[in-house]
């Protein structure tokens, strides 16, 4: 199971159910302290566990995130100059068909 697995487990088949019937755990074991008790370390130490997780999670996505920065960045510049000469393009081609609109103007005229 990889830690991804792992987390999502916790996350919806462990704590989820926990905290839907927290409410009725707790007050079945209002009557023994010390059961009570235990069971909120427990929580406390899954919640733990899970926030462990969760920050090991965003830490590898923080360092692909830096491993990949550099190709990012080059395929955002990439995509920035073919904007730029599709700007080019446009600009040119409606140079072009203004200049036929006139020829067409003179000719028309002629």
């Amino acid at each position: 199971m990889t830690r991804d697995e792992l987390l999502d487990l916790l996350r919806t088949r462990v704590r989820a159910p926990i905290e839907k019937h927290a409410d009725k755990i707790v007050k079945a074991l209002e009557a023994d302290q010390d059961k009570l008790e235990a069971f909120q370390l427990d929580r406390l130490h899954l919640d733990e566990l899970i926030a462990q997780l969760e920050h090991e999670q965003f830490e590898d996505i923080q360092r692909r995130l830096d491993e990949l920065s550099d190709r990012l960045e080059q395929g955002a510049q990439a995509m920035s100059d073919s904007l730029s000469k599709i700007k080019d393009f446009a600009k040119g081609a409606e140079l072009f068909a203004r200049v036929v609109g006139l020829v067409a103007r003179v000719v028309a005229l002629a």
